[in-house]
């Protein structure tokens, strides 16, 4: 089957199942549906014409199937197997049309067995096509990327130039590559896609393949590049007219990303007319889960409720349990925010057992979190604590950091409540940490949009000066015409005298309007520098605002995480040691609590400042949190860190002598660790050694350095 006969299966299939939407939204509320056994007891179908059609449809299918399935075993029993396939086929596309992916799953097997039996190549790379699709669709990642390969194999092994299809082939596999947490092997099959689309000049596809390639941008973390290939996407759609809904949703998800709530709300919008207007109920039950997730974080819990509810019902009814699993999730969120407890809790275990069944830890451990406070909300500390640890386990492990700040900031309460004042310092201070990363990264974003937007910008203001320059280059052109006729006709003859006079005149007037317009486009170039030159200046100055200390000066806690692990692996791979110093003012409370926190933020900037004279250009200082600062040194043995960190201290006692604001002077206590002492190096471990060795510097009684000791 080539290019176009597949592009009629997929209309045909479309159309098939919204007529049947159609025929069986009279009836889906006449009578029960299996799928109601799994829906919670605060739902209502009838408030979801979506979801209703949805069920209905897929009542009509199951039965419109079963009536095919006889004459289906009599044609195979008369070994017409031409007919037997036609009719396997006209299964696998009415299940597929209304979602029903694991019983069209067999259909589409037999399809596939028939086609090999016929020996029609085109119909057996679209059966694998739709297996790939429909195991995809429910999770079983390994079964898809069976079928992708068959697919490929296929294609390249007859040499077959329907592009189309191995663009296709490869997309699937890269989708199946980003699921699977491999982006790097995502990227290049995209890639590939890529190239070959816009070698054939498919529009369609290739908007599609450069959706899914910003869908892995956004998950490495390229926010610019992945809004820029998004915005390519939207281009093409807004031609074509083709997925829409696709190309907003993705550019509201990464304005999400960078706090932009207003952009991703307008563009979320504009996602869920597209979808619905194209009368897909699987892709508008993943534009509305999406956006109901929005809606939540920024607190609008009743508009979440809504559309989560109505997702949820549709996930249902198609088979895709991650996406029911999503659903059930922002909507125990959203009923959590509305305070109705009880069935919040319904909602939050539901998607807890659905995590644990596929094995998908994101959805487990935010279900685990989101449990967790609902615990504390009913003072179950016991419960609320195990929940919350085994939420910990899975976000450290697939490191989503909003959800593990919040999880520790959880954990803390829970110790502070149990009155276990040691765990809840030490969960304060990794809340403390997990938000300077989000900070740092929020910033980073921010930044990699404004660049995006500058680049593009820049390009347009480029092709409009582009525009000008042709129009100069056509005017200059034009007057070195003039100027040889003019010359040709002085030469020729007297009597073109006044013509020749004319044209003079004409070209004089020419000249003052290339003059004209060169000045215009010297105003653009003018234009264009400055407002470079704003966007660059913003841009540094949005940088070091997000590695800064606003208060000293010094590098930020996210920064000073990045920097450390960076020199310290560069040491490790030179075989060069590597020192950590972690510097706490003593007495620090007191001096806030006698004298005022203006008073305390003073004795650091004076403190930090002297500290500054005491370290070289390259050595690395950095805020911890509160009173407690860093130091990394690069090559310094455990004699030489000693001394630096004497000199420190020596220093800062002397020169903040003059601005003693207690009973006793101000002092700092000192503690160090070296990578050599450590079995398996690394920062946290460091900052670990060094830290536990400054407290030990000030049970020994402050105003010291201590070393770190390894316990035996």
């Amino acid at each position: 089957m080539g290019a176009r006969q597949t592009e009629y299966t997929q209309g045909r299939t479309c159309l098939l199942g919204w007529l049947l939407a159609a025929v069986a939204a009279l009836t889906v509320l006449t009578g029960a549906s299996d799928h109601h056994a799994r829906l919670p007891t605060t739902a209502d179908p009838a408030r979801h014409p979506h979801a209703a059609a949805t069920l209905g449809a897929q009542r009509v299918a199951t039965g419109l199937h079963a009536r095919l399935e006889t004459p289906r075993l009599l044609m195979d029993g008369l070994g017409a197997t031409r007919v037997s396939v036609a009719l396997s086929q006209i299964q696998a596309h009415l299940l597929t049309a209304v979602g029903a992916n694991r019983l069209a799953t067999p259909a589409w097997h037999r399809v596939e067995i028939g086609a090999i039996r016929i020996s029609d190549r085109h119909l057996q790379i679209d059966t694998l096509n739709q297996l790939a699709n429909n195991a995809l669709h429910i999770g079983d990642y390994p079964a898809a990327t069976r079928h992708a390969e068959a697919m490929l194999a296929i294609l390249e092994d007859g040499g077959s130039t329907n592009v189309r299809m191995r663009a296709v082939a490869f997309g699937l596999l890269g989708t199946l590559a980003r699921r699977q947490g491999h982006f790097d092997t995502a990227m290049d099959w995209h890639q590939r896609a890529i190239r070959l689309l816009r070698d054939s000049g498919d529009e369609i596809y290739l908007a599609r393949a450069l959706s899914s390639l910003g869908t892995v941008l956004r998950d490495r973390g390229d926010f610019a590049e992945a809004l820029n290939v998004n915005l390519q996407a939207l281009d093409i759609r807004e031609r074509t007219r083709d997925q829409l809904e696709t190309s907003y949703r993705n550019i509201a998800l990464l304005h999400r990303e960078i706090e932009d709530e207003q952009t991703a709300r307008d563009y979320f919008e504009r996602a869920v007319a597209a979808a619905d207007s194209r009368g897909d109920p699987e892709v508008y039950a993943s534009v509305i889960g999406s956006y109901s997730s929005l809606l939540n974080d920024v607190d609008d819990h009743a508009a979440a409720l809504k559309l989560a509810e109505e997702g949820l019902f549709i996930d249902i009814a198609v088979g895709a349990r991650s996406h029911e699993g999503l659903q059930n999730l922002e909507i125990g969120r959203a009923l959590l925010g509305l305070g109705r407890l009880e069935p919040a809790a319904e909602h939050l275990e539901a998607a807890l057992a659905i995590g644990r069944e596929i094995r998908q830890s994101e959805i487990t451990a935010r279900a685990l979190l989101h449990l967790a406070e609902l615990a504390l909300e009913r003072r179950d500390l016991l419960r609320a604590r195990g929940y919350v640890d085994e939420a910990i386990s899975h976000l450290e492990r697939i490191q989503l950091r909003p959800q593990l700040a919040q999880a520790y900031a959880i954990r803390e309460r829970i110790a502070i409540a149990q009155r276990d004042i040691e765990a809840a310092l030490r969960y304060a201070h990794r809340h403390s940490e997990q938000r300077e990363l989000l900070l740092g990264t929020s910033a980073s974003r921010q930044l990699a949009a404004l660049q995006a937007r500058h680049a593009r910008t820049n390009a347009s203001q480029q092709l409009a000066l582009l525009q000008k320059d042709n129009e100069l280059q056509a005017a200059n052109l034009h007057a070195r015409e003039l100027r040889q006729h003019l010359s040709y006709g002085a030469l020729a003859s007297l009597l073109l005298l006044a013509l020749s006079a004319w044209r003079f005149a004409g070209m004089r007037r020419l000249n003052a309007a290339l003059a004209t317009r060169n000045a215009e486009v010297e105003a653009q170039r003018k234009a264009l520098a400055e407002a470079n030159q704003q966007l660059s200046e913003r841009a540094d100055a949005l940088y070091q605002a997000a590695i800064s200390d606003p208060l000293t000066g010094v590098w930020n806690r996210a920064h000073l995480h990045e920097q450390l692990e960076q020199r310290l692996a560069a040491c490790l791979s030179e075989g060069r040691e590597f020192a950590v110093l972690v510097l706490d003012f003593d007495h620090f409370k007191s001096i806030n609590d006698a004298c005022g926190h203006l008073r305390g933020d003073s004795v650091l900037v004076a403190g930090i400042a002297a500290i500054r004279t005491c370290l070289r250009a390259g050595d690395m200082l950095g805020r911890f949190g509160g009173e407690e600062f860093v130091i990394g040194l690069e090559g310094h043995s455990a004699d030489a860190a000693r001394a630096v960190a004497e000199r420190l201290r020596e220093e800062v006692e002397d020169q903040l002598t003059s601005v003693r604001v207690a009973p006793t002077r101000i002092t700092v206590s000192i503690g160090f660790a070296t990578a050599s002492q450590l079995a398996q190096p690394s920062v946290d471990a460091l900052l670990d050694a060094a830290d536990r060795a400054m407290y030990a510097a000030k049970a020994a009684g402050r105003n010291r350095v201590m070393r770190y000791a390894a316990a035996a």
